[in-house]
C-alpha cells in the first residue's frame, strides 16, 4: 500500500509546482492544464493511473487550496499491441493519511486483471468529461526472476576481494530502445517498539562522501546496458552499525536478511527518473519540477517499470556481533 501511496501523489505533487510562485510574474492569467500518470508495472496484474489539473489561489501560496485536483468520470483506456487487447480502468478510493493536506479519500483509476508478459508496444488514452483527451505510447520488457547471479553467496563473505558482486543478462529490444536498470541491496529488519515487532528496511550505498554535516550516501543510479552491481563489504557493515544508531539496546534490533532487488525502466520513465534526481522507497518518484513529460496534450507521465530480486542471508555470528538478534 506504501508503494501505491508514493506513486498517487505524483500527480498531486507536480500541480503544486504549477501553482507555485513564478521568479518573475507570480500571477499571470491561469491557465486548465491536466496531467495523466501511469506507470505499468510488470511485477503485479494490479495498475494504476491518476489524473489531476492545475488549480488557481488567492494570493500566492499553492497550499492554501483545499480542494482535490483530480479528475473524475474520466474514461481511460490502455492498448496491448502484445494480445491486441484493450483496457478499461476503474475508478475507487481510498482513505488518505491522517497528515494529508486534503480531507477528502484518495481517488484513482486502476486495472487489476493486466500483467504485461513480453515485449511490446503499450498506449494509453484518456477522454476527460470536458472532452480533452491525453495519449501516450511506450513499451513493456519481461525479466526472468532467473535472470540475477550471485552463487548465493551469504554477508559477510567477499567476492571478488572486498566486494559483493551482482551479475545478470543484459537484455535487448527488438525496438531498439535502449533498457534502463536501478539495481537495489537492502536490509530487512524488524524493530522491537512497545512489545511489538515494527518491520524497516535499510538501503545499502555504494559508497559515502564526507560532507560539512557527515557522511552523505550515494546509492546506485539508473542506467542504461549494464550488467553488474558491486557492493563494498565494509560500506555493508557501516550500514548495519547505523541501523540502531544512537540506540544503546542493540537486541531491539532483530535482522532478517538482504535483498538485492533490480529495477528495470523504459527510456521514458528512465529520463523522468532521473530528471528528477531522487528515489523513494519502493521506486516511488517524488516530483520537484516538472522538467519531463511524454503525455501528448498534458503533462505526466506514462512509463513501464518491473522488477526481479533475490534473497541474499546474513549469517547468524555476523549480525550478533553487532548485538543484534538473528531472525
Amino acid at each position: 500500500m506504501k508503494r501505491l501511496i508514493f506513486f498517487l501523489f505524483i500527480a498531486t505533487n507536480i500541480f503544486l509546482l504549477i501553482s507555485c510562485d513564478d521568479q518573475v510574474d507570480p500571477k499571470t492569467d491561469f491557465k486548465d492544464v491536466y496531467a495523466l500518470n501511469c506507470v505499468i508495472r510488470g511485477d503485479t496484474s494490479f495498475q494504476v493511473a491518476t489524473i489531476t489539473h492545475s488549480y488557481n489561489v488567492e494570493g500566492y501560496d499553492p497550499l492554501t487550496n483545499t480542494n482535490d485536483p483530480f479528475i473524475k468520470g474520466a474514461i481511460i483506456k490502455l492498448t496491448y499491441d502484445a494480445n491486441g487487447k484493450t483496457y478499461i480502468f476503474r475508478d475507487t478510493s481510498i482513505a488518505r493519511p491522517a497528515d494529508s493536506r486534503y480531507t477528502t479519500p484518495l481517488s484513482f483509476y486502476y486495472i487489476k486483471n493486466f500483467q504485461p508478459k513480453s515485449e511490446s508496444t503499450i498506449s494509453i488514452e484518456a477522454t476527460l468529461p470536458n472532452g480533452k483527451i491525453l495519449r501516450a505510447n511506450s513499451t513493456t520488457f519481461f525479466i526472468s526472476p532467473y535472470v540475477i547471479q550471485n552463487n548465493q553467496y551469504s554477508i559477510p563473505i567477499a567476492v571478488f576481494g572486498n566486494y559483493l558482486v551482482f551479475n545478470w543478462t543484459n537484455l535487448t529490444s527488438t525496438k531498439d530502445e535502449k533498457i534502463y536498470y536501478v539495481p537495489e541491496l537492502f536490509i530487512k529488519y524488524a524493530k522491537i517498539q512497545n512489545g511489538s515487532q515494527v518491520e524497516m528496511q535499510k538501503k545499502i550505498p555504494l559508497f559515502y562522501i564526507s560532507g560539512a554535516d557527515g557522511d552523505v550516501p550515494l546509492y546506485p543510479s539508473i542506467q542504461a546496458n549494464i550488467t553488474n552491481a558491486r557492493f563494498d563489504t565494509t560500506i555493508i557493515r557501516k550500514s548495519l552499525e547505523e541501523i540502531s544508531a544512537g540506540d544503546p539496546n542493540k537486541q531491539n534490533y532483530i535482522i532478517h536478511k538482504a535483498v538485492f532487488r533490480l529495477l528495470i525502466a523504459d527510456k521514458n520513465l528512465a529520463v523522468y527518473y532521473a530528471a528528477q534526481k531522487t528515489f523513494l522507497d519502493e521506486f516511488s518518484v517524488r516530483v520537484t519540477q516538472p522538467e519531463f513529460t511524454n503525455i501528448n496534450g498534458g503533462l505526466g507521465i506514462f512509463g513501464t517499470l518491473t522488477s526481479t530480486q533475490i534473497d541474499i542471508p546474513i549469517k547468524e555470528n555476523f549480525i550478533r556481533s553487532f548485538g543484534y538478534l538473528p531472525n
